[in-house]
């Protein structure tokens, strides 16, 4: 996160905006990448949350936290091929982006797991360089969004996402809307974005640049309007 986005970010909070991150990382890693402590958080894709200064976490997910270790004590040096491999207590991901051979680094991810019978308690998924491994357990962007919009009570939403699971909480603002809730998706495009991804959205902005237009713009109408809870 850049330093003009978390200062906006903060604006929005002082304003009266319920700010929600959602990430598939860690939620302690994003806490402290975010550096927010007014936000909420939605960390390793719904399984864990931050929610107005406690921690909660899915039921089912430690019995996973075993089945990692055992995973990746049978996958092998992977860092040799150039992969980074990120624990994330009840999951992993592994991180090929910085590799110089990426099609043979995606390979030796997928040899590494295919073979392992603690894997069939995963679900593997894809995004952007990077192949995960998530507990089975009902849980994603789009369930972490439909809990924060009801533990938040908010009644407008407004997401912005640059990753293939992003797609999840777009569908997620979709169904809330149905249901009276008003809100927009907006992609944040990049030469590595996925294709499905500007397509579920309503609007798209380029890149972190069109970020920080987005949050600026959003303040400037927050300022123009009757101080109100938002």
């Amino acid at each position: 996160m850049t330093p003009r986005c978390r200062e906006l970010l903060v604006g929005l909070i002082e304003s009266g905006v319920r700010v929600a991150l959602i990430t598939g990382r860690p939620l302690g890693v994003a806490r402290s990448m975010v550096g927010i402590e007014e936000a909420s958080y939605a960390a390793n894709h719904g399984l864990e949350f931050w929610i107005g200064g406690s921690i909660e976490v899915l039921e089912g997910v430690e019995e996973y936290t075993g089945l990692v270790e055992q995973i990746l004590e049978e996958a092998g040096d992977l860092e040799a091929v150039g992969v980074h491999v990120e624990p994330k207590g009840p999951g992993v991901a592994f991180h090929y982006r910085m590799a110089p051979n990426l099609q043979a680094a995606r390979a030796a991810i997928l040899r590494a797991i295919e073979s392992k019978a603690a894997v069939e308690r995963f679900t593997v998924l894809e995004g952007r360089k990077v192949i995960e491994l998530r507990p089975r357990i009902e849980a994603s962007k789009g369930t972490a969004t439909r809990l924060l919009a009801e533990r938040l009570g908010v009644k407008g939403i407004v997401c912005v996402g640059d990753d293939r699971t992003d797609i999840d909480m777009f569908h997620a603002l979709s169904d809330l809307r149905k249901k009276g809730t008003e809100g927009r998706s907006i992609a944040v495009l990049s030469p590595e974005v996925a294709p499905d991804l500007p397509d579920a959205a309503d609007y798209s902005v380029n890149g972190v640049g069109g970020v920080e237009w987005l949050l600026a713009e959003m303040l400037i109408a927050l300022d123009e309007k009757e101080p109100s809870s938002q």
